[in-house]
């Protein structure tokens, strides 16, 4: 590619995505973040109000906010700390199995029963995480991996979960019900991590993800912040798996440690901008959109697609939606103070010397 053919591809991309504009953009998001999420709030809450009905499309917005609560939730531990789980469906499973236990076998109420499903599965993650989380990298990949197939297997052979059969549930709240539910956790959720990102909680999840070493030099106890992050997803995980149980009125082992759902998080939460909040949010609805489309136009290549996702989100897009448009403008920026000229300038003089 020639010189002029690559300034006349930066010239393009520059006027779609002016710099400065990305810039103010990002730094007006940082500063009303309360605020849009305000916003967002009354937006998401106006469509059962203004005409959406039950049916089809109420049921791909209400899966929408799922997806991006399970998302956000992986980002937790994934992006904000860098260590990236495979066990999160595992929190999941035992939302739903807790819920559906005590819904029909022994009459709780709905709202008790998911209160206890997001403390189960707390209390679940501070015990294995006291384990798993004192391991790094891969190690630690495979250990959450084991942890799902273990709680996957488990529940198979238990008979009150229903063993392999699962269990059929009558739901007796109403699909706007449920997308309410689904949308006041996402808000909810989405609010804590917001308000935690800005905290000393969250720099130090953050100095985890850079330099762990570094981190635990300074002081920082990182086992002890690592598993409250673990915790912190286990909850917001294990209520979205308490409500899906009654939403899908039948959970079974393949249904609530869905191994298709713990790969589509992650590569939502990388597709949109691992470590932000907006990103795996973003990622979860563009993503859960695009594989709706394919189910319905094209049946059985919905996974295929999501194996696309994931490698071209990796080879070329490896900071996601989010943190690719944030480098750009950076890179532009720095471009248009004479970054290239200083560049150029410093090579002409070790030509010169040479």
């Amino acid at each position: 590619m020639s010189a002029n053919e690559s300034d006349d591809r930066g010239g393009l991309l520059r006027s779609v995505l002016p710099p400065d504009q990305v810039d103010r953009l990002f730094d007006f998001c940082g500063a009303h973040g309360w605020k849009l999420l305000a916003v967002g709030g009354v937006l998401g809450a106006l469509p059962p109000l203004v005409g959406l009905e039950q049916g089809y499309y109420m049921t791909v917005v209400s899966e929408m906010y799922l997806f991006a609560i399970l998302a956000l939730s992986w980002d937790v531990v994934g992006g904000q700390t860098g260590y990236p789980s495979f066990g999160n469906m595992a929190f999941f499973g035992i939302g739903a199995y807790v819920t559906a236990i005590l819904v029909k076998d022994f009459a709780v109420t709905f709202p008790v029963a998911l209160v206890a499903a997001g403390l189960l599965a707390v209390a679940f993650a501070a015990v294995i995480g006291a384990a798993v989380l004192r391991l790094r990298g891969h190690y630690f990949a495979i250990a959450t991996l084991g942890v799902l197939l273990a709680a996957q297997q488990i529940s198979r052979n238990l008979d009150i979960t229903g063993g392999a059969s699962g269990k059929i549930l009558l739901s007796v709240p109403s699909g706007t019900t449920f997308y309410y539910l689904f949308f006041g956790v996402l808000i909810a959720e989405m609010g804590v991590v917001y308000y935690l990102s800005n905290t000393r909680f969250g720099f130090v999840l953050n100095a985890i993800r850079d330099d762990e070493e570094k981190a635990t030099a300074m002081g920082f106890n990182t086992t002890y912040y690592k598993t409250a992050a673990w915790m912190l997803a286990a909850l917001f995980t294990g209520v979205a798996g308490g409500t899906y149980s009654l939403f899908n009125t039948f959970i079974d082992p393949q249904t609530a440690y869905n191994g298709a759902w713990n790969v589509e998080l992650i590569a939502m939460a990388l597709l949109g901008g691992s470590g932000t909040v907006a990103g795996p949010v973003i990622g979860a609805f563009g993503l859960h959109t695009l594989i709706e489309v394919v189910e319905t136009a094209f049946v059985g290549w919905q996974l295929v697609l999501l194996g696309g996702a994931v490698i071209v989100t990796v080879i070329g897009f490896p900071e996601g939606v989010v943190g690719t448009i944030r480098e750009y403008a950076s890179e532009m920026a720095y471009y248009e103070r004479g970054g290239m000229a200083a560049v150029d300038g410093d090579d002409a003089e070790v030509t010169a010397d040479e």
